[in-house]
């Protein structure tokens, strides 16, 4: 099986993703992936199928699909003509500020039970002030995304069991987790695949066809794409330059990053932190 790791990208003052999905987007499928955000799909009209961890989840109108942080899910809204939902992509780390250890809790709430009702009403609430952009709407989209966390916090809270995955595939996924968050904690420094077998206690020519297989996608690939968002990131929050940038986040030279950065965005760095400014 193949799955990859998604990165979630929310505004300055907001800790989620907001949006709104439906027929006639361009994703109504997503394969097996994971985030560190809490994702939830109110569902307004149609279905959402799809797995997160071993359970299999079907939402209809009213029904909220979610999955916790870090779990693999996929979702799937073919199965009915019209689909129209809202999602809501909460920050861990919001959760973490009062006193979440999301290695070791998680979250779990029934099926039309007052939890759902109640988190599908706040669901609706930020949704509309996200659209309508009224004076201090990140205020207000802060006020309703920290009454979510009450929720799950008072209500919905467990320890968290590793039995969401078994056999040779949960080992499979905890050993991608592990190779992909040594790159995000190092991307800085030079890494190589000689490198990260070392590291996974692979050979390096084992480790590159078992990342491949997991991810579908090769490790230098995959590297080259955390670096590029860390960059994106600098560009958009930062004085820097562009020098400063592609070696503060492991490019070797300006040159090599201002092509990766190219091939992957459409434009240079150079004119992607204008037009942001």
């Amino acid at each position: 099986m193949s799955y990859y790791r998604e990165y979630v990208e929310t505004e300055r003052g907001i800790p989620a993703k907001i949006y709104y999905g439906g027929s006639g987007m361009d994703q109504l499928r997503y394969p097996m992936h994971w985030h560190s955000h809490l994702e939830f799909d109110l569902v307004l009209e149609g279905c959402i199928c799809g797995k997160a961890g071993s359970r299999e989840i079907r939402a209809e109108a009213g029904e909220i699909f979610f999955s916790n942080s870090g779990e693999l899910h996929e979702t799937d809204a073919t199965a009915s003509p019209v689909m129209r939902s809202i999602t809501v992509l909460l920050s861990d780390q919001l959760l973490t500020e009062y006193g979440a250890d999301l290695e070791r809790d998680c979250f779990v709430f029934e099926k039309g039970s007052s939890q759902e009702k109640e988190l599908a009403d706040i669901i609706r609430k930020t949704a509309r002030a996200y659209q309508k952009k009224e004076d201090y709407y990140e205020l207000e989209i802060s006020v309703l995304l920290r009454q979510m966390c009450l929720i799950l916090l008072r209500e919905c809270r467990m320890e968290k069991e590793d039995t969401a995955i078994r056999g040779v595939e949960y080992k499979n996924v905890k050993k991608v987790k592990k190779a992909i968050t040594y790159m995000e904690e190092h991307y800085d420094t030079p890494i190589t695949v000689s490198q990260m077998g070392d590291v996974m206690s692979m050979t390096p020519a084992y480790f590159s066809r078992f990342f491949k297989n997991s991810t579908g996608e090769t490790f230098h690939r995959h590297l080259t794409r955390i670096r590029l968002n860390q960059a994106r990131t600098m560009l958009e929050q930062t004085e820097a330059g562009m020098t400063e940038v592609a070696f503060a986040c492991g490019f070797p030279n300006i040159k090599s990053f201002i092509e990766a950065f190219k091939k992957e965005f459409g434009c240079t760095p150079a004119k992607y932190k204008k037009d942001k400014k």
